[in-house]
């Protein structure tokens, strides 16, 4: 897929969250405050960033409604399907999702084994930031940096927006913390089209992190920021 322009993106994905909260709201499905706050990371990912044969995994996978959106305007998801797959992603090949996800905490570890078996592949993985609460990440963070080069292709990327479902989220300690597996962690605003890619495309000699600051419920004032967004169907 041709690479889009910094105006290209940043016009898709105004355009994209409007079809978000059409989405959640037609279908009466809860999360949109999560869609909302990743709608820039996804629209970095697969309008400018990845190619056909790489791969992405949605670990935080509540987050479904901005993922099938963009895949049905790429034609992967058909119109007469967008409203009738399941609330959290199961696998369907055919449209584009490579990993089940309705578990949180499992996307790291799927994607490490995704990077061992296509070294030729770049392969990105969305997190939350209540999400690395789970254990399992941070064993697959261990183990990728154990690793080293040989995941290099990997890229996991955190979308902290401060909330999760019943509490407040601190993510402050975790580019210390991945950063002690050896894994190359930098900070960005996930609002800002052109320092996610700067930062999820850079080189690395080994799998990357990038921590994304973001708003929960991004582009709708009555829930931006509040915990409420995370139930919200608007």
């Amino acid at each position: 897929m041709e690479k889009k322009d910094l105006k290209y993106l940043k016009d898709k994905s105004l355009k994209t969250r409007r079809k978000v909260i059409d989405f959640h709201k037609r279908n009466r499905i809860s999360h949109l405050g999560s869609d909302l706050s990743s709608v820039e990371i996804m629209t970095s990912l697969y309008y400018h960033i990845m190619r056909e044969s790489d791969r992405f995994i949605l670990s935080k996978g509540h987050a479904s409604g901005i993922f099938y959106i963009i895949l049905n305007d790429l034609g992967k998801i058909p119109d007469e399907q967008l409203n009738c797959l399941e609330e959290h992603p199961t696998i369907h090949r055919e449209y584009g999702i490579y990993a089940t996800t309705g578990s949180l905490g499992q996307g790291l570890s799927l994607g490490l084994g995704m990077a061992l078996a296509n070294p030729k592949s770049s392969i990105y993985v969305l997190m939350g930031d209540g999400e690395c609460e789970e254990g399992q990440i941070w064993e697959a963070a261990r183990y990728a940096g154990e690793l080293g080069r040989r995941v290099s292709n990997l890229t996991g990327i955190v979308d902290c927006n401060g909330l999760q479902g019943f509490k407040k989220t601190d993510y402050s300690s975790y580019e210390r913390r991945f950063s002690a597996f050896g894994l190359d962690t930098r900070i960005c605003e996930g609002h800002n089209i052109a320092d996610l890619i700067r930062e999820i495309t850079r080189k690395s000699d080994s799998a990357k992190i990038v921590l994304a600051r973001t708003i929960k419920g991004k582009g709708v004032p009555s829930i931006e920021g509040q915990l409420k967004s995370h139930y919200s169907y608007q």
